[in-house]
């Protein structure tokens, strides 16, 4: 049941505000382009600013030249729970603009839809967030702990956000955290690991009509794709699928050869490569899995046919996550989320991996991953939010906040 104190808090959202301020953010664009110069800055002043009007205590900590995180801390009693809410400021590229519908950075509104690259994934989330607990310290209320919203950059890279936020102490007291992704506020309460794997083939470049002069890397290379299309299905016949998460999976990404200089028709290539984004689920070990591919590298054919070199790296390595439904903040967004909409919540898990492994991982917090968005538009043309969720996840947020760290009277 929403208390009278609770109603109060959600009478002051401003479900216009909410909104405009999601355009505002969507028309900033920020993917990360270091060869233009462009990367979240501007999106994250912005943040700063709606932090500095809400009253937030504010850090602005540039990680790389123009990409900095943005964090703002809202401060209640000693000694109290602190509940993170976790955004990144970063979205992917565009692509060709003129495949869109609408400008991707327009943020059109049609039909209770807003378009735009980053609506969904994850602007919208960040901007709930701000707005939860804008209303939150507008009500006057005392809680019981902090609040803390982290705007991180470069989660659609390698997360160098969030490491710099844990390394820079700013993980430290936290008890739990809300991943803001787009997940159609279903509680997902699982995530699979990631681990990219680059593999190199390195033989000898030679004239096309005279193979047997060089060290061809490229059918090696083929060989040991289709090796590791074997792999997944042996190990989803070991793992099987995971109840949230389903079943790991094995993908090539990027095939280059050569991998420098120009290719040219009549030219062998001398050295192959590839990458290889593999997703885990509870009980597989990414070490054991890189060890494994390693030792399906093609070798010597013993026929005297000279094999290229293989080199294989792990670039980076996330382990699945798993929070209890038990934990304190899963029951309390479970509750909340009866409590908003009379229904029940649906659990789910993450079939990426987001910033909240590295709080997880890295910090042992507690994470959910649960805000506005269609489940399945990130990245895409066409990018679009629904806004009746937007408006949804920011009084779950604000109903999250208030139970999860308590009032004080």
């Amino acid at each position: 049941m929403i208390t009278e104190l609770e109603e109060r808090v959600l009478s002051l959202l401003d479900e216009d505000q909410i909104i405009e301020w999601t355009q505002e953010l969507v028309r900033i664009p920020s993917v990360y382009r270091p060869d233009r110069g462009e990367g979240e800055e501007e999106a994250a002043r912005w943040v700063e600013a709606r932090f500095g009007e809400i009253g937030l205590d504010t850090a602005f900590e540039f990680v790389e030249p123009g990409r900095p995180n943005v964090i703002g801390r809202w401060r209640g009693a000693d000694g109290g729970r602190t509940l993170m809410f976790e955004g990144h400021t970063d979205v992917v590229t565009e692509g060709d603009p003129n495949q869109w519908t609408y400008p991707p950075f327009s943020a059109q509104i049609v039909d209770g839809r807003m378009y735009g690259r980053g609506a969904d994934d994850m602007k919208g989330g960040l901007v709930a967030a701000i707005c939860a607990v804008k209303a939150v310290v507008e009500s006057g209320i005392t809680l019981g702990g902090d609040l803390l919203i982290g705007a991180v950059c470069d989660e659609e890279g390698r997360m160098l956000g969030i490491k710099d936020f844990v390394d820079q102490g700013w993980a430290e007291g936290v008890d739990a955290a809300i991943i803001c992704e787009p997940e159609e506020n279903h509680l997902c309460i699982a995530q699979k690991g990631v681990m990219w794997v680059r593999v190199t083939a390195t033989g000898k470049m030679a004239h096309g009509c005279m193979p047997r002069t060089g060290v061809n890397s490229a059918y090696p290379m083929a060989d040991f794709l289709v090796q590791m299309h074997d792999l997944e299905r042996t190990q989803i016949e070991v793992y099987g699928s995971d109840e949230l998460l389903g079943e790991p999976s094995i993908t090539p990404t990027i095939v280059r050869s050569p991998v420098k200089g120009e290719p040219q028709n009549n030219v062998m290539p001398g050295q192959t490569e590839a990458v290889l984004d593999v997703r885990l689920i509870p009980g597989q070990s990414a070490e054991k899995l890189a060890s494994e591919m390693l030792a399906l590298c093609p070798q010597a054919d013993g026929q005297g046919n000279p094999a290229p070199r293989f080199d294989v790296a792990v670039i980076e390595a996330r382990a699945p996550t798993s929070t209890s439904r038990d934990e304190p903040i899963v029951r309390v967004l479970d509750q909340a989320y009866r409590d908003l909409t009379g229904g029940e919540p649906v659990y789910g898990g993450v079939p990426g991996s987001t910033d909240g492994t590295i709080l997880n991982s890295r910090a042992g917090i507690p994470i959910v991953t649960c805000g506005p968005g269609n489940i399945h538009v990130p990245h895409q043309v066409d990018e679009w939010l629904d806004l009746e969720q937007l408006i949804e996840a920011t009084k779950l947020y604000v109903l999250a906040a208030m139970r999860f760290v308590g009032v004080r009277e």
